[in-house]
């Protein structure tokens, strides 16, 4: 397994633990996202969300995952089953993550992360 897939599957794990001080050292100081419904975040938002509770992941199941990288940067694509606590409201969705990473002294980092409803399989 690649470093890149490594640091991604402890972002899932982090995630799904509510890890706030993980996420920390995963996320990029000038880490955005974008979430599916078109709104931007950023790191200190996503770890705001864990930490206050809003958000909650009680399931996050890889279904697929592709990883490209180079000497400073890196892609992973992932499509994973999501099930969370979300401002108190259930949901379940089939999500598809693409997250940029860079690498700094400390490992891989992510620097700007998007989410989207993913495709039902064929």
């Amino acid at each position: 397994m690649s470093l890149l897939a490594a640091a991604e599957h402890a972002l899932q794990a982090a995630q799904r633990a509510g890890d706030v001080d993980a996420l920390d050292a995963l996320l990029h100081p000038r880490c955005v996202g974008a979430g599916p419904d078109g709104s931007v975040f950023s790191k200190e938002d996503d770890l705001e969300s864990y930490r206050s509770g809003f958000l909650r992941i009680t399931r996050l199941e890889e279904e697929s995952l592709d990883v490209q990288e180079d000497v400073l940067s890196g892609v992973t694509r992932l499509v994973a089953a999501v099930e969370a606590v979300q401002g108190g409201t259930v949901v379940s969705a089939r999500l598809s993550y693409t997250r940029l990473w860079v690498r700094a002294d400390e490992g891989w980092r992510v620097l700007a992360a998007t989410l989207a409803p993913a495709a039902e399989p064929a």
